[in-house]
């Protein structure tokens, strides 16, 4: 019984030590993940799509298949140079145009304007052609949605921690609330660090696909924490 105790004694402080220095080493790179993350918003920042920064959002469609970079092409000679065209997916001969904000597009009297100017242009490539909706974001909007779209995650995963504040005690509700901060960092961390390092578009999308991440790993590593074996 004795070896036997004395076994299970240095089986628990090795794993007591793996676990700390994992613990230390997690902690470390957190560190890290969110000062190179907070350095590429200051000095690349995120290439934030029409959602969060405003514009205008034209969907046509053609009554046949064309390529987008056609309808690049045709919209740089006609003055548009600042637009771009995205191929709605699955649909070849349907596309997202998509112009920067400007009081051209935002004014009552220019926006209308501005439309028939681009079919116009694209008539030129193919006479049937013809515009199904046209959507005009203000920086108002975008700005709200921003603020909405990154507030929702933040109070889920906080409702997410109070539970094992509330059942076990202040002392655990705070070392989960560490260690899933930890957590976000990382997986926020890296996530925006790719978007800002690719330049990849940052839309509502994604920023709502970050967030139920988020949500995902703090409602995953609270229940791991709290397994019936641990508590």
């Amino acid at each position: 019984m004795p070896a036997v105790d004395s076994n299970s004694a240095g089986f628990a402080m090795r794993m007591w030590c793996h676990g700390a220095l994992f613990a230390r080493f997690t902690s470390l790179s957190a560190l890290v993940i969110l000062l190179v993350t907070t350095l590429l918003l200051a000095t690349e920042g995120l290439n934030f799509a029409v959602d969060f920064v405003g514009g205008m959002i034209m969907e046509v469609h053609y009554s046949q298949a064309v390529e987008s970079k056609s309808v690049q092409d045709t919209l740089v000679h006609a003055g548009f140079a600042d637009a771009s065209v995205k191929e709605i997916s699955g649909y070849p001969s349907h596309f997202f145009i998509v112009f920067p904000l400007t009081d051209e597009v935002l004014s009552a009297h220019t926006g209308p304007l501005v439309v028939q100017r681009v079919l116009a242009a694209l008539h030129t490539e193919q006479s049937r052609v013809e515009a199904s909706r046209i959507v005009i974001v203000s920086p108002k909007i975008g700005g709200d949605l921003l603020l909405l779209g990154s507030a929702a995650p933040i109070v889920v995963c906080v409702a997410i921690m109070i539970y094992p504040a509330l059942r076990y005690g202040w002392r655990v509700g705070l070392s989960l609330a560490v260690t899933n901060i930890r957590n976000m960092v990382i997986i926020l961390g890296l996530s925006l660090s790719t978007y800002i390092i690719f330049q990849w578009e940052f839309s509502l999308v994604s920023m709502t696909a970050m967030g139920a991440l988020a949500i995902l790993a703090t409602a995953a590593a609270t229940g791991y924490a709290l397994r019936p074996d641990q508590s």
